[in-house]
């Protein structure tokens, strides 16, 4: 059989094509960068090479089979890029196929994944960073949380349907916890996030450096709650007897000092030090 372009509105038909058996496709950009699908039924894949080139494709190209089963499309990349793989995903969003499609490699695993579009507008919408509303939580120790989830949000949806799907997820519960003042447990949600995509290779960051940027967050916020506790102690240091006061706030300046430093953990053992003394001399 010979090879067969497929425009955009002819992927409907390729895909009933692929409900009667495997068929073997190719796909790359041609010279004025649209895209260049083909199938051919009963042919190894890389036999599409020739006809490609033919039609004006230009490398890098992708070419496996796909079958689809049900509702979903199983595309197995037996030659491939991400670049093109990207661009594939793309062509097949705009034109809508209407079933999911799992992109695998040779091995199985998968690569990447386009849903199909939902006409219903009663779908409900994930929750994402927008959703935030706590009035009683410091807007000073939201505000970096914020940010990150709406950083996360447009490099979830580059994530493999499965993946995706579990990060959504962990974003709307990281708002649950956020709206709660549970802001320590949102945050290792966003971080574990982070981390993902990074690891992911759909951030400018790799995994280290998501690492300590969150780390970095984490420490910010950190810090404002222990310069909170550090001004406490001073009020209660102040009420102390005279000989006590002198020696406690030496300890006080000692711990604002470690703050300054950002020896988060020196200044936390300095400050439990003054409580322990501060609860003896009551």
């Amino acid at each position: 059989m010979c090879a067969d372009r497929v425009t955009g509105d002819e992927i409907r038909a390729m895909v009933r094509e692929g409900t009667k058996r495997r068929t073997s496709f190719g796909f790359c950009l041609d010279d004025t960068k649209d895209a260049l699908l083909m199938i051919q039924p009963g042919n190894k894949p890389e036999a599409l090479r020739a006809p490609l080139k033919k039609a004006g494709g230009k490398t890098p190209m992708l070419w496996g089979t796909y079958v689809v089963k049900g509702d979903q499309m199983e595309m197995i990349c037996e030659q491939t890029s991400a670049r093109i793989l990207l661009q594939l995903k793309r062509f097949l969003k705009n034109n809508r196929p209407k079933v999911n499609v799992l992109f695998l490699d040779d091995g199985g695993n998968i690569l990447d994944s386009l849903k199909p579009e939902v006409a219903s507008e009663t779908t409900p919408r994930s929750a994402d960073s927008s959703d935030i509303d706590a009035p009683e939580v410091d807007p000073k120790a939201v505000l970096p949380l914020k940010q990150r989830m709406k950083r996360l949000q447009p490099r979830i949806a580059l994530a493999p349907g499965p993946l995706e799907l579990k990060l959504n997820r962990a974003l709307a519960k990281s708002v649950t916890l956020i709206n709660a003042g549970r802001l320590q447990e949102a945050e290792v949600l966003i971080l574990v996030s982070e981390r993902a995509i990074a690891a992911l290779g759909k951030d400018r960051e790799d995994e280290e450096t998501t690492l300590k940027r969150g780390q970095r967050a984490t420490d910010t916020r950190s810090l404002g709650a222990q310069v909170k506790r550090v001004q406490s102690l001073q009020a209660d240091v102040a009420r102390a007897p005279g000989p006590a006061r002198d020696r406690l706030t030496r300890a006080i300046h000692k711990a604002a000092k470690l703050l300054k430093q950002r020896d988060l953990d020196g200044a936390r053992d300095a400050m439990d030090k003054i409580e322990k003394a501060l609860t003896s001399l009551v």
